[in-house]
């Protein structure tokens, strides 16, 4: 086995030449001081005949998934089967995404997309060694403790891999919702724009595939964020009144057009006895209610869906409310009802290929609904029709609280608005443009002026005012909290702040925390919604 305190040996499976120089030149000062040693193979073959002979010596396997001979997913398979104790990280571009999932499911620990980014390769290596060291130094550990039977201390090496693993995991996901993110915001920024523009009815088309097709894989992104908060148990649910009718009226004019244009009948019925108000999460519930009638909607080929609501019970101010979503639609074989709740699952492989989805949706929702003390429950026919529904408690709310929240709504005067003085401090080409055009629609006649990266930002910064700084996080050479807290640091004003606005596609709890805690004002996600951005601006101007 090879020492934790040597060199990291990494053996590199890619059948394209150039690579091996590429990586000799940018890690070479790791190479001379000895902390990183690499050997290369040509395809599936070769690596593991290589490994065959001295398998224990390498640390971790990078490896495309595209090679003649034997490919990056078979080798997985073997590498699986032969050397278990091995991490691999599969190489391939943002197109194939197919086989990225697939090769996750062979037992792959990371990935990374093609174009390398070489900064992004040298952060997954060093992730990627300590987890293997780690794993190593307790097995090393576990090997001394059977000697002296020390089981305190095995459980506490065991207990600091499983949150060193978790760790990762974390960062994993909140790495690939951000390399997501990013193109994304072009994508939609530059679709919501387009759509303003005058387009005959065939790119009006075409433009409306490309907007829901993005929106789709952005729900997706969330569904798969969300199950990581709440296997981290970091979901926090709020406490807010709202009225029932609102909520399923929003779900309800959500889903019409696609109800529409299948020509399903499609209504909501709120029973007498439901309080008009209550108080809880309604982003969450709206949620849960989009997940199922969704697939409702999704599922049902001719005839209707239908979402009720009942209260089951009251105690005091509190209420048990059962949502009920029906439909007409393929329905569930009774061996499927089993499954359709566990992640990453539907009802059988006929559904997945004609219907699509991740079959993250249930899982989420079931777990959301449990987390507020509800149950969720399914009763189904094949080919006639299911019906999911849920149950919640529920404090009754009053509905004079829900007015005064209306009445704090933001009424906007672009007037006070115009000639604002924006930076614009983002590395990324694309959304640059997004940005500065979408900042022109929403205003009369901003002036904007760009910042690749913080270090120009703090330039323009001393050569120049500004009413709103727009920052993103992720850039090279000075990243947007090292920049924020200069800025903090270097141009304080006790008459007048410049403020600073996130614009990020790094949404975790925790990163949204850090923006806050380095001196940033507010906060917006990317992709960003125009009208949430014109809001936060108006905000920021007139605090």
């Amino acid at each position: 086995m090879n020492s934790v305190e040597g060199p990291a040996k990494i053996l590199v499976v890619d059948d394209e030449p150039d690579l091996e120089l590429l990586i000799r030149q940018r890690f070479r000062h790791k190479i001379r001081s000895n902390e990183l040693a690499f050997e290369f193979a040509g395809n599936g073959v070769e690596a593991l005949r290589k490994l065959g002979m001295d398998a224990d010596s390498y640390d971790m396997i990078l490896t495309d998934i595209n090679m003649p001979e034997m490919d990056g997913l078979t080798l997985l398979v073997k590498i699986k089967e032969q050397f278990a104790h091995h991490k691999a990280v599969v190489v391939s571009a943002y197109g194939d995404m197919e086989n990225i999932r697939t090769a996750m499911n062979r037992g792959a620990f990371d990935f990374i997309t093609k174009p390398i980014d070489f900064g992004d390769l040298e952060t997954t290596i060093n992730k990627t060694i300590s987890e293997i060291r780690l794993i190593r130094q307790g097995q090393v550990a576990r090997e001394r403790l059977a000697q002296t039977i020390m089981e305190k201390e095995v459980a506490e090496l065991d207990r600091q891999k499983a949150e060193q693993s978790e760790k990762f995991k974390q960062q994993f996901l909140a790495n690939m919702s951000h390399e997501i993110r990013t193109p994304m915001n072009s994508i939609i920024g530059l679709t919501n724009l387009l759509v303003k523009t005058n387009l005959d009815q065939q790119q009006a088309k075409y433009l409306n595939v490309i907007k829901k097709s993005s929106e789709n894989l952005l729900v997706i992104i969330n569904d798969i964020l969300d199950l990581s908060k709440i296997e981290a148990g970091k979901m926090v649910f709020e406490q807010t009144p709202f009225l029932v009718a609102d909520a399923l009226e929003t779900v309800y004019h959500t889903l019409l057009f696609k109800a529409d244009e299948k020509k399903l009948g499609f209504e909501i019925n709120i029973d007498k006895g439901v309080p008009a108000a209550i108080s809880g999460d309604p982003v969450r519930l709206n949620q849960i209610l989009i997940n199922l009638a969704g697939n409702a909607v999704k599922f049902t080929e001719k005839g209707s869906v239908t979402i009720s609501v009942i209260e089951l019970s009251r105690n005091g101010n509190q209420s048990i409310l059962e949502f009920s979503i029906r439909d007409t639609g393929i329905g569930i074989a009774p061996e499927g009802l089993n499954k359709i709740f566990e992640s990453f699952s539907q009802a059988s492989n006929d559904t997945t290929r004609k219907f699509g989805g991740t079959g993250l949706g249930l899982t989420i929702s079931k777990q959301l609904i449990e987390l507020q003390g509800g149950s969720i429950y399914v009763a189904s026919e094949l080919g006639k029709g299911t019906t999911f529904s849920f149950k919640i408690p529920y404090a009754i709310a009053s509905a004079d609280e829900i007015g005064k929240d209306k009445k704090d709504t933001l009424q906007i005067d672009k007037e006070d608005l115009a000639g604002m003085r924006i930076l614009l401090v983002e590395d990324n080409p694309f959304n640059q443009i997004v940005a500065v055009d979408t900042l022109n629609d929403l205003l009369e006649k901003p002036v904007i002026e760009i910042a690749d990266n913080g270090l120009i930002a703090l330039d323009k910064l001393t050569a120049a005012d500004f009413d709103v700084v727009l920052m993103d996080i992720q850039m090279p050479e000075m990243d947007g909290f090292e920049a924020t807290r200069k800025i903090r640091q270097d141009f304080p004003s006790p008459k007048h702040m410049t403020k600073i606005m996130a614009m990020t596609a790094n949404v975790t709890k925790d990163e949204v925390d850090n923006c806050f805690s380095c001196g940033m004002d507010e906060y917006i996600a990317k992709p960003f919604d125009p009208q949430d951005l014109l809001q936060k601006l108006w905000r920021l101007k007139n605090e």
